[in-house]
């Protein structure tokens, strides 16, 4: 044995007493290196014993003791006082007495306590090694929670109490025998058997935690997951859901990666009633497939080129809120699959969208987006500052009812800034928008098509002046900022035979009054003659404080009945839009958005979003206000407010309470939510308390009361009631 070499070799130089020795030994295997305040060596018991600050260090493994002796005839290291073993793994053993063979790797241990790589702990009053990898623990605790630095005579959070702990290097496992959870030393739960990995493990397929609850839409329910790992670039998991009222629903994951990229799959699936139609008389379809499924992923073709895909779809509408175990939210599900590239100063897409409304009393026909390509240049300034661009489109679309479309969009432009010796900056953009467009428009008669070409050339000129005025005092910086802008081009450039897919809600607002065309999709220019006026307002106290204002109005010189009675387009002046943001300090922060009608200043549109307060105490919300003339695309008056009061009790309490009503004259409550919050090293619970009042088809109003546990390094898992 490599050991019994090392200390055979040590008496030969240690016939006697070495005060303050060191010697540095190789054996056959791994040089050894063994310090000590004194080495005794005793012929006749064949006993070789180190005192006083030893220390052992052979390869990755280091032992530490106040004294340690080798018996050559048994060929058993002893070390006892203040023992502590380094192991290559990150772990450190401590204990009073340790009996070990093996170079150091088997043996017994007498009141071990074992500090693993995450600073989780094990505790023992006697330990046996095996195998030179295998910590078996008599009488045994666990737990990755600290003690109480004011108080450590308090028991810890949480801790796994055994009749048996076997720790397995080689496996990466701690498995349990007779083992109870105890919180605060008082037993919750108890099982004859329990395993999970150790820290040095990212992934081990097993059980997980399970999930389980009472109420809401599907009754009680339980979740069961089995986490597998398939290689080392895959993993996924499968999840079986019981669900009292409406039985079985599978639902499982699965996760890859490769050198340049990744793709993430998940899905489920169960047959249950359906209920649909009228939200207030529906029907009922038992036995209907429903289920959903989601794929997100991206890889990278080469320096060039990237693809991807995010694909959402339910078989139902109602089936994501009724089970609500996944989190996919909104009221639109989209789907896309692109093709990407960038090259120097030239970028290219090809995608394709589908969709699917999950609204309430939604009949709206939904199209199929593919191809839609978009290519885009954007060349290097020129002599005089200039820059060329070019933006390019091509659309199809198509829909199981109703007109299909074919686009092509063409935009050459160039644009130059300067600032003038006044301070006054300058921007004038030229620009021409071509756009030919085919049309298959399906009559009243379903056998019956026509086919339709609509085009239009739209040469467009537009120029913006700023003149920022700045004045600094004392620690105060202070901003007057006119803005004018101004654009030109030919009136009338919306033939009626142009269908209106991408451009069919328009908002007036502080985020599109400066730009040169308003509307957010190609199906529709804003032409004629318009200017605006504008001014950006700014207090700044040199740090992170600030007042910032903007108020801005347009006048458009040539009247447009058609966009006006479409699509809101003001005549003349347009209403009054701007923004203020208030943020004196970190503790308080308000952003006020609004449109102000023209003709009596009446509130058109209103967004307000604040915080105030520090994290011990805060209070947040959002309030929406629009009305039904504000805004196209058939939206009905909404006034909605948000209110959230945060407070962080201490470095482990936090608590927030959140509701959110409808203010309209027939709204109400929309959602009452309560969460409460313990987070430390080694243990999270989250208590959630939530009403509902969301009435859809086979949707009811709820209560629920959700409990999320979240051990370190066992994994999680929650109840609900409701």
């Amino acid at each position: 044995m490599a050991m019994r070499r090392i200390l055979v070799a040590i008496l030969l130089l240690a016939a006697f007493a070495v005060p303050g020795a060191a010697r540095e030994l190789v054996s056959q295997e791994q040089p050894v290196l063994i310090m000590a305040d004194e080495l005794h060596y005793d012929e006749e018991l064949g006993t070789v014993v180190a005192s006083g600050n030893v220390e052992i260090i052979q390869g990755d493994r280091t032992l530490l003791a106040d004294t340690i002796s080798y018996n050559q005839k048994t060929d058993v290291v002893s070390a006892s006082g203040n023992v502590v073993l380094h192991e290559p793994t990150g772990e450190v053993l401590f204990a009073e007495f340790v009996e070990l063979r093996d170079e150091l790797k088997n043996g017994i241990v007498e009141n071990i306590r074992l500090l693993l790589s995450d600073d989780s702990r094990f505790a023992a009053n006697k330990a046996e090694r095996r195998d030179g990898n295998r910590t078996i623990m008599s009488k045994a605790v666990y737990s990755p929670c600290k003690s109480c630095k004011d108080h450590p005579e308090r028991p810890v959070l949480w801790r796994l109490r055994a009749e048996k702990i076997e720790h397995d290097q080689e496996d990466r496992e701690v498995r349990y025998r007779n083992v109870f959870l105890e919180m605060f030393d008082v037993p919750v739960f108890y099982t004859p058997y329990f395993s999970h990995p150790d820290p040095t493990v990212d992934r081990k397929s097993g059980f997980l935690a399970p999930d389980f609850g009472t109420g809401g839409n599907v009754g009680a329910h339980i979740k069961l997951p089995y986490y597998i790992v398939l290689d080392d670039d895959k993993d996924g998991t499968v999840a079986p859901i019981y669900t009292e009222e409406e039985g079985l629903v599978i639902s499982g994951d699965y996760r890859q990666r490769f050198d340049k990229g990744y793709i993430e799959l998940t899905g489920s699936i169960t047959e249950a009633e359906r209920k649909e139609g009228d939200p207030n008389n529906p029907q009922t379809k038992s036995d209907r497939v429903r289920g959903h499924v989601t794929a997100h992923g991206r890889y990278d073709i080469d320096d060039t080129w990237r693809a991807g895909l995010d694909i959402d779809r339910s078989t139902d509408r109602s089936y994501l809120r009724k089970f609500n175990f996944f989190e996919l939210g909104g009221n639109t599900l989209l789907s896309n699959v692109f093709v990407e590239g960038f090259r120097q100063r030239n970028y290219l897409i090809a995608q394709g969208y589908s969709f699917q409304d999950l609204r309430t009393g939604s009949n709206a026909e939904q199209p199929f987006i593919a191809p839609i390509i978009d290519y885009s240049h954007f060349a290097e300034a020129d002599r005089f500052g200039g820059r060329w661009a070019l933006d390019s489109n091509f659309r199809y679309l198509t829909r199981d009812e109703g007109d299909d479309s074919l686009r092509f969009s063409f935009k050459p432009g160039y644009e130059i800034s300067r600032t003038l010796d006044l301070g006054i900056v300058t921007k004038l953009n030229a620009s021409v928008q071509a756009d030919v467009y085919h049309i298959n428009r399906r009559t009243s008669s379903s056998s019956t098509n026509l086919d339709d070409l609509a085009g239009r050339a739209l040469p467009r000129l537009t120029a913006e002046m700023r003149y920022p005025f700045v004045r600094q005092t004392g620690k105060l910086r202070q901003l007057i900022e006119p803005i004018v802008m101004a654009t030109v081009s030919p009136n009338g450039s919306n033939p009626v035979d142009i269908p209106d897919e991408d451009s069919r809600v328009f908002e007036l607002d502080d985020t599109n009054i400066l730009s040169e065309d308003r509307f957010s999709g190609l199906d529709r220019v804003e032409s004629g003659q318009r200017a605006v006026v504008g001014i950006n307002l700014g207090l700044f106290d040199g740090q992170d404080g600030r007042v910032t204002a903007f108020f801005g109005q347009s006048f458009r010189f040539h009247k447009d009945e058609d966009l006006q009675q479409q699509l809101l387009l003001e005549n003349d002046f347009s209403d009054y839009v701007g923004r203020i943001e208030v943020k004196p300090h970190e503790y308080l922060d308000v952003l006020y958005r609004f449109r102000f009608s023209k003709d009596d200043f009446a509130t058109r549109r209103s967004a307000v979003s604040f915080r105030a307060g520090p994290a011990a105490f805060n209070v947040s919300g959002d309030y929406f206000f629009v009305d039904d003339g504000a805004t196209t695309g058939g939206f009905d008056e909404r006034e909605e407010l948000t209110i959230a009061f945060n407070t962080q009790i201490n470095d482990f309490w936090s608590a927030s309470l959140r509701t959110r009503r409808d203010m309209t004259d027939n709204g109400g409550s929309l959602l009452h939510a309560l969460q409460v919050k313990y987070e430390d090293e080694c243990f999270v619970l989250i208590a959630t308390a939530k009403r509902s009042f969301t009435r859809d088809a086979d949707i009811e109003p709820s209560d629920r009361i959700l409990f999320q546990f979240i051990f370190k390094n066992l994994g999680q898992t929650s109840t609900t009631a409701g």
